[in-house]
């Protein structure tokens, strides 16, 4: 749970490209049907709103790391010191009296000169202001006297006690500030948003590898129609498209699903791979629906309706999927060194990442007439092959490429999107199997791990995190369907209700811990008054009855 960030830093840019990559996922190929089911002036305003609220809640989660790391490093400070007042009560001091003054103060030296040492190499001036201007001598004095708070107050102190350095997940921060039903309460709500997860993830690879193999196409069903799933994969052949649905996704689980009964890490080296395959699969589709946009009749493009209630479901769980990070700040913020203006640069990436989906889901539904719940099966280039406008990727790539070289190109281009989804969610599916894996066991195992049979340590918790959401993917393919009750329910428990009382919470440990002010939270959250908590628990609570109520009177 706790890691020493020295051990492993890296920049800023560095850390803001990770929670890009971590942000811009899945979640956002599944926005463009989504905002052909809202209309888009919905769907401009949901997902502005939708990010400026996550970003608040991004800000819980850092303020409430940061306390949590004062406390840890308070309370371990208080523990050194109590055992070595034991040491000394055990090795026969006879002068009480000296034994007790000379203990506050030498405590007080050691954990400075401790805070030194350790931030020296991090950021010099920190500590060579105080100690030039406090020689030790000043500073035992103070401490008989009871006047180090003249120290510890100090700005650059504050800086230093709050201080992001270990990584605490969100698992511990939860035990630490809420109570045992609570601390249960975050473990179902992220247990249940992974098995989401994995689900989406399943059905996404699932449908990119059914679509890229299944070649067959009935003359009398329309263009702009999705192929239904009795329809057969290949002519000739009796396997119905579903068949192969679920065939490749046994095929995908049983081989990819594997590695979760391992411990494997994302390396950088796959962090680095999948965010040039995301981003260069991303630009492609962005720049290949502009051509579209410009070079294709007016009546092969979309012409989507300004303003849809009905959709508001799916939109709104698309967007808070698609916004998704909360759960995984511990461990991609903690390396970050220095954090001074962390929070205007994690403003910075969110303008950007809602300008890239307002682009993506904005030239996607003007430019296609029907879009598939996975955006990049609307690049299928033999999705038609009969109609004037079916080979949607040929007609563009004959804009900007020769014509001999149309058919090479919209083959490598049709390969590359269709299976984009299956390249990078290959390498996140077995780390959040892990996590889920994890997440299970701590929430069920109450003895130690090594006190069960191999079956209870290996196997049981591999196969229940792996189980169900691969039936669930077995039961329905429909992304828009998994991503929007995902995202509405699970996902605004995670987004919204655990951020928001992580730090109210925080906020009260924080000032227990420290009774008398004696440190500032200097990664308090801009959004500081406690009206900003009780608006974020109103918008989820309102946002998940507004979605209930609407998928309650659509299914009537």
């Amino acid at each position: 749970m706790a890691r020493d960030s020295d051990s492993s830093t890296y920049p800023p840019s560095i850390g803001l490209i990770y929670v890009f990559n971590l942000i811009v996922g899945t979640g956002a190929l599944t926005l463009p049907a989504a905002f052909a089911n809202a209309g888009w002036i919905i769907s401009l305003c949901v997902i502005l709103a939708l990010s400026a609220i996550s970003y608040m809640t991004l800000t819980f989660v850092v303020e409430s790391m940061a306390a949590a790391n004062a406390i840890v490093r308070n309370k371990r400070a208080k523990l050194l010191s109590k055992k070595e007042s034991m040491e000394r009560l055990n090795s026969g001091q006879d002068d009480s009296d000296s034994s007790a003054s000379s203990s506050p103060t030498k405590s007080l030296l050691e954990r400075v000169k401790v805070r030194k040492k350790r931030s020296s190499h991090r950021n010099p001036s920190i500590y060579t202001a105080i100690m030039q201007s406090e020689d030790d001598d000043h500073l035992q004095s103070s401490a008989i006297n009871g006047t180090s708070d003249m120290v510890l107050l100090s700005p650059q102190n504050y800086l230093e006690e709050c201080d992001i350095q270990e990584t605490i997940e969100m698992g511990k921060l939860a035990s630490m500030f809420f109570n045992s039903a609570g601390s249960v309460l975050f473990f179902v709500c992220i247990t249940i948003y992974l098995y989401g997860d994995l689900a989406i993830y399943g059905a996404a690879v699932g449908k990119s590898l059914r679509d890229t193999a299944c070649t067959y196409f009935p003359i009398d069903v329309p263009c702009n129609e999705t192929l239904n799933g009795t329809v057969a994969c290949w002519e000739g052949y009796d396997l119905s498209r579903d068949n192969a649905y679920r065939l490749f996704l046994s095929i995908f689980v049983t081989v990819i699903g594997a590695f979760g009964f391992f411990n494997v890490q994302k390396t950088l080296f796959l962090q680095i791979l999948t965010g040039i395959v995301r981003w260069t699969a991303f630009i492609a589709m962005i720049v290949l629906a502009c051509i579209r946009l410009l070079s294709s009749p007016k009546e092969d493009q979309g012409h989507p309706s300004v303003a849809n209630v009905n959709g508001l479901p799916n939109l709104f769980g698309a967007c808070v999927y698609s916004f998704m990070c909360h759960h995984s700040l511990p461990s991609l913020l903690t390396p970050i060194s220095p954090k001074r203006g962390l929070y205007k640069l994690l403003a910075l990436d969110y303008i950007l990442i809602a300008g890239f989906y307002l682009l993506l889901g904005l030239t996607g539904i003007f430019a296609f007439p029907h879009l598939e719940d996975l955006y990049t099966l609307n690049f299928v280039p033999n999705r038609c092959p009969h109609g004037p406008s079916g080979n949607l990727t040929a007609t563009v790539l004959a804009v900007v490429v020769p014509k001999e070289a149309v058919s090479m190109a919209q083959q490598i281009m049709f390969y590359f999107l269709t299976l984009f989804p299956v390249f990078t969610l290959s390498t996140s599916f077995p780390i959040i199997t892990i996590t889920l894996r994890n997440n299970l066991k701590q929430l069920f195992l109450r003895k130690d791990e090594a006190d069960h049979c191999f079956f209870v340590r290996r196997l049981l918790f591999p196969l229940l995190a792996l189980i169900p959401p691969t039936v669930l993917a077995i039961v329905t393919s429909d992304i828009s369907f998994l991503v929007g009750i995902t995202g509405s329910y699970a996902g605004a428990g995670v987004q919204y209700v655990i951020p928001a009382l992580l730090a109210f919470y925080a906020r009260r440990e924080l000032k227990k811990e420290f009774p008398q002010d004696q440190v500032r939270n200097v990664f308090a959250s801009p959004f500081k008054h406690v009206c900003f908590i009780l608006f974020v628990l109103l918008w989820a609570g309102a946002s998940i009855g507004f979605v209930t109520y609407n998928h309650v009177m659509a299914d009537k």
